[in-house]
């Protein structure tokens, strides 16, 4: 719960720290810098519980929780400290390695005090429980961010660390250690099955639409989708609200918190509920919900379709993602519930990594405002303007438009909408994939009934 809290006040706010052009403070740069980020990002921090899993399995996963809690705060600090490109990227792959080593660690652990009659349920107790702290991450972000963008890393850095005292709590009868050999032959062996491959692509196309949610909808939200009506309709309190130009606006934070909100609720009666059904035709379900969720969020303007988008995406992504962890802790050897969970890592590398470069160069071309801005005064009103960060501003004043009917004219003109279409799709695909995966592999281990069905 430390580790989410801490990690969420950073990564809410990433997407409009590292690219976002009219914030006061940020580090103002391209999608497609931002997409590179993500991309080694994604790559470290996925990756590395690949490694991590298996080591936690043979030295305990105490040991690596203890090595992870140093990196990730020195991560946390070094980012609110450099501001040019590689140093900057360079902080975030210590973030992403200490993220990593920690994440491969306490899954392991979780995963060895669960059984056959526990597992659904106490992996939902998991997703509530990070969820809950998760929901506390917008008001602490919007308040250290309000000091300054510093504190925002230098604050998440000192709640982590509260995690030292915490580890002290675990005895080693908690955290079981095995005794099997580190056998990297015999861990690409079982990587290297045809089902575990085919299903870590599949997660992957997930993984691509969750990306978007989480990396890119905050900018869209911010540039695109006018919420003041909806604030002043609703009379929503100030403390909900921020300027976006177009008058008092929902904080995006807090419409990420609808999404926390809602896991808190319904992640554990969902849980027990598709307890009952096929883990993979659930998985199936939860992808397809979660493409409408995106589709609802993204392609139409209307506030109160953008909340309810939220709303549906959440359902989707909390059946997914308990099922998935789920599924390969059903399937792993009884010694080996780290190296099988570090597996899953592998599709949130390659769907967040290519998710991070695909969505930030798109972004970048067919969805940024000040981008558009920019073109409009080239393309358009033939004044040429290399600076997209004063080109909505610049525009505003030729054209003497307002806020709000000036970022409808650039819509009308360049569809941004037109950018989720591809991540709809790619999820679509893969929910397809899954009922092709479960038809066809028909010897999946079943952890409820022990059988192959």
């Amino acid at each position: 719960m430390i580790e989410r809290l801490s990690y969420w006040i950073v990564v809410l706010q990433m997407p409009i720290y590292i690219a976002q052009k009219d914030v006061e403070g940020g580090l103002g740069w391209t999608h497609i810098e931002k997409g590179i980020i993500y991309f080694w990002w994604a790559i470290v921090q996925n990756l590395s519980p690949l490694l991590f899993g298996t080591l936690a399995d043979k030295y305990g996963q105490k040991r690596i929780m203890f090595a992870s809690f140093f990196i990730v705060i020195i991560g946390f600090i070094s980012m609110g400290t450099l501001h040019t490109f590689y140093p900057f990227l360079f902080s975030t792959l210590l973030l992403g390695l200490g993220l990593g080593m920690f994440k491969s660690a306490i899954q392991g652990a979780i995963s060895n005090e669960l059984n056959s009659k526990n597992s659904a349920s106490g992996w939902g107790t998991y997703i509530l429980l990070v969820n809950l702290s998760v929901f506390f991450a917008p008001p602490i972000a919007i308040y250290l961010k309000g000091i300054d963008w510093t504190w925002l890393f230098y604050g998440s850095a000192i709640i982590f660390s509260v995690n030292y005292l915490i580890l002290l709590l675990f005895s080693q009868q908690t955290i079981k250690t095995t005794n099997h050999n580190l056998d990297f032959k015999n861990y690409f062996k079982l990587l290297l099955q045809p089902r575990i491959i085919y299903f870590i692509i599949l997660v992957a196309g997930f993984t691509i639409l969750y990306m978007q949610f989480y990396e890119t909808l905050p900018n869209y939200i911010y540039d695109w989708i006018d919420t003041a009506n909806f604030a002043k309709k609703y009379n929503l309190p100030k403390f909900l609200l921020s300027d976006y130009g177009n008058g008092l606006s929902i904080s995006f934070e807090w419409l990420y918190n609808i999404n926390t909100g809602l896991i808190v609720l319904f992640v554990l009666p969902l849980s027990i509920i598709t307890k009952k059904f096929s883990i993979i035709k659930t998985i199936s379900l939860g992808m397809i919900i979660a493409s409408v969720g995106l589709a609802l969020s993204g392609l139409l303007f209307e506030a109160s379709i953008v909340i309810l988008g939220f709303i549906v995406y959440t359902f989707g992504e909390m059946i997914v993602n308990p099922k998935l962890t789920e599924y390969f802790s059903s399937i792993s050897e009884p010694d080996k519930k780290s190296t099988y969970l570090s597996f899953l890592s592998l599709s949130w590398t390659i769907g967040l990594a290519g998710g991070g470069l695909i969505g930030g160069y798109l972004y970048h071309h067919f969805g940024d405002k000040a981008n558009l801005a920019q073109k409009y005064l080239n393309d358009v009103l033939n004044i040429n303007h290399n600076n997209p960060s004063t080109a909505f501003e610049i525009l505003k004043q030729k054209t003497g438009f307002t806020n709000s009917n000036l970022t409808n004219l650039l819509a009308d003109k360049y569809n941004p909408e037109t950018f989720w279409i591809i991540f709809i799709l790619i999820g679509i695909l893969a929910s397809l994939g899954m009922l092709i995966y479960n038809k066809y592999n028909n010897k999946y281990y079943n952890f409820r009934n022990k059988e192959v069905v």
